[in-house]
């Protein structure tokens, strides 16, 4: 089994160094690692070239997003598995690679695989989803702390590259279940992310969370589900929002608009998904399967809704 690292990165040159450095450190290392530098205007490129000239660069001279970034990472790399990082993440098991080949052995339904994810201050960003929680199937999960199946990934529609950056991650995992595989939580292994602030906006990151999220809705759920769940999902963002402040509720409408300016991308990009399916993902946000049998019953009981 052959393992590629990918990452994405713009203008985090150190962050990326110390991820370059942890990850040729591992024992084994991976067989590949591959970074898109999009559009960077720092010392990137310079550092990669003299500090790290094992590594496959891939350059974007515009930026294109880190969606499109990690697709085309995806469709460059040579590994049957692609452990996905963003600049400022990295195992901290120096095993890494020898321990997801087991976990990859033991979970043939598994398309991607999801870490946990350290932050400072010795905090998880879920407190479902820690080293000490049970391996559990999800509906989601972060590209700065995932392993694919490459293969797989290239026999599906993919990361839609208008989505530019966030919710590829949530609308891949749809399209894993749809084709009959699974999405896994392992526990074992740990991602630890830095989460650089350079680039981190967090308003500007809602507004494309939920504009992305609702387009996934409108490229994915079936029409005669559609209006309701794009309102369910216009309605938990303006939650959230409410929740962030006034600045957040008045500067709300800003993503509708991007939404609505991107609804004919997401008709011709459309491929529905049969509801039963749909609807026992969204499920698994509360009711996590933690076997396979727990996912077949969960798609025979969304017959019914």
């Amino acid at each position: 089994m052959k393992f590629s690292v990918m990452i994405a990165t713009r203008n985090r040159c150190d962050d990326l160094r110390r991820t370059c450095q942890r990850t040729f450190s591992l024992q084994p290392p991976p067989d590949e690692v591959l970074v898109c530098v999009d559009g960077s205007s720092d010392r990137t490129v310079e550092m990669l070239r003299s500090e790290f000239p094992d590594v496959v660069l891939l350059e974007n001279e515009s930026s294109m997003g880190s969606v499109a970034s990690r697709d085309r990472l995806l469709r460059a790399a040579t590994g049957d598995i692609v452990l996905s990082l963003d600049d400022d993440s990295y195992p901290l098991a120096q095993d890494f690679f020898s321990m997801l080949a087991d976990i990859v052995a033991a979970h043939p339904e598994a398309a991607a695989i999801s870490f946990p994810e350290l932050l400072d201050g010795g905090i998880f960003t879920d407190d479902s989803k820690t080293s000490q929680s049970a391996g559990h199937y999800v509906p989601a999960y972060a590209n700065c702390a995932a392993a694919m199946h490459r293969q797989f990934y290239l026999q599906q529609a993919g990361f839609p590259p208008f989505f530019t950056h966030m919710y590829e991650e949530p609308d891949y995992a749809l399209q894993c279940y749809a084709a009959g595989r699974a999405v896994w939580f392992e526990p074992s292994l740990t991602i630890r992310h830095h989460r650089s602030p350079v680039g981190r906006l967090e308003m500007r990151l809602h507004h494309q969370n939920s504009r992305n999220e609702l387009w996934s809705v409108w490229m994915r759920c079936p029409w005669t589900h559609l209006p309701i769940v794009s309102l369910f999902r216009i309605w938990r963002q303006f939650q959230y929002a409410c929740a962030c402040g006034p600045p957040w509720v008045l500067r709300e409408p800003v993503w509708w608009g991007l939404a609505l300016a991107g609804a004919l991308k997401c008709l011709r990009a459309r491929r529905p998904i049969a509801w039963p399916i749909y609807y026992s993902w969204m499920r698994l946000a509360r009711s996590p399967g933690f076997t396979t049998s727990d996912l077949y019953a969960s798609q025979i009981q969304s017959q019914s809704v």
